[in-house]
């Protein structure tokens, strides 16, 4: 999805919307229908069932996001499960949900940058995920050529980061959620398009940040995420370092109950916290 830049003064891009819940849908349908992630529907849909929700069910979409503090090149939030694009020259940000590494097998935080693109890629198995294959009883081949088993897709975008690369699935679940060997991984749509428009040397920063504060309109906003290391929230330490680093000698008045409700729900809500 595209979207402005916001002008000066606001963090915000999108708005949230509510859906109702059609016979047969599931969450995993919606979140691909409108260009969102499984968990991050999910966390902000607490409390109903993701695979049956009763027809008739409203459904929020948490579209609207604050944007990360550093706007170049490509920005990947791990915590939000999100990708962000800023191209050069444009007033725009492109942003689409990504899979990520699941546990033992994480994503590594750190800056680095695009140093190629493949079209139609073979897939390189690496040794240690052909041993994880060999223990549960099936055997991989060292190469996988283009085509529906190749779980990277149809396009493949090279990170000067040995063994990890942005790319397509030849598995429609899984984006969203934390599914891959390290890896991101992008719905085929969403990385055709991020293909065509990136150029190689573009920095890429991948981050874990589950709390996000911005301003929007003069008031200050909060979007907590569940964190990764399954960290509770039973203080307001990691949020409100973030909300004083954020605001540092700005004279505001905070609603402290409510940024403790956000903290403790973690749905990854936009909502304002200023008076």
């Amino acid at each position: 999805m595209s979207y402005s830049l916001p002008q000066a003064g606001s963090d915000l891009i999108a708005e949230d919307h509510t859906i109702s819940v059609t016979e047969g849908q599931t969450l995993a349908d919606i979140a691909e229908q409108y260009s969102l992630g499984f968990n991050e529907l999910v966390a902000a849909n607490s409390g109903l069932d993701p695979w049956i929700p009763k027809p008739g069910s409203q459904v929020t979409l948490p579209a609207q996001t604050i944007l990360p503090e550093h706007r170049s090149g490509v920005v990947i939030n791990l915590a939000e499960y999100r990708l962000y694009y800023f191209p050069p020259m444009t007033n725009k940000v492109i942003t689409y949900p990504v899979g990520i590494g699941r546990i033992g097998w994480d994503t590594p935080v750190t800056k680095t940058r695009v140093t190629g693109k493949n079209k139609d890629p073979w897939w390189r198995v690496p040794q240690s995920v052909r041993q994880e294959h060999r223990k549960q009883g099936r055997e991989l081949p060292e190469m996988v050529r283009p085509g529906k088993d190749n779980p990277l897709g149809g396009y493949a975008i090279n990170l000067g980061l040995p063994g990890y690369l942005l790319h397509g699935t030849n598995k429609g679940f899984g984006i969203g959620t934390r599914v891959s060997h390290g890896c991101i991984r992008l719905r085929n749509t969403d990385i055709e398009a991020l293909y065509q428009q990136l150029p190689e040397g573009t920095e890429v920063s991948i981050m874990n940040q589950p709390v996000k504060v911005g301003w929007h309109q003069g008031k200050l906003m909060l979007e907590v995420h569940p964190a990764l290391e399954k960290q509770e929230f039973n203080s307001l330490t990691p949020v409100t370092a973030a909300i004083v680093k954020h605001i540092q000698n700005t004279e505001i008045d905070i609603d402290w109950d409510k940024v403790l409700s956000i903290a403790r729900k973690q749905q990854g809500i936009v909502q304002q916290i200023s008076k």
